[in-house]
């Protein structure tokens, strides 16, 4: 079992959201997820996005373009926990 911390979190959060995790993974990010409410606002705020980007998109996005964005996310995210 992992212990998964706000930060942990928040850098998992697009896999969550993705099932790209293990079934441990998950399970401790959700219990995280059920008692912290700045992740789950995170959570919350990666999954509207997302929703918006499926329906907004009719095809998927070109891997390298994807792998961009994701990587841009994870160096914002890590601006703020500095």
């Amino acid at each position: 079992m992992t212990d998964f911390d706000c930060q942990e979190t928040k850098r998992h959060v697009h896999e969550y959201l993705h099932n790209q995790l293990s079934d441990d993974e998950i399970r401790d990010i959700t219990a995280h997820l059920a008692n912290c409410d700045s992740c789950e606002a995170d959570y919350d705020m990666e999954n509207l996005i997302n929703g918006v980007i499926k329906e907004a998109c009719d095809e998927a996005p070109p891997a390298e373009l994807a792998q961009r964005v994701l990587a841009r996310i994870r160096e914002v995210q890590a601006g703020e926990a500095h």
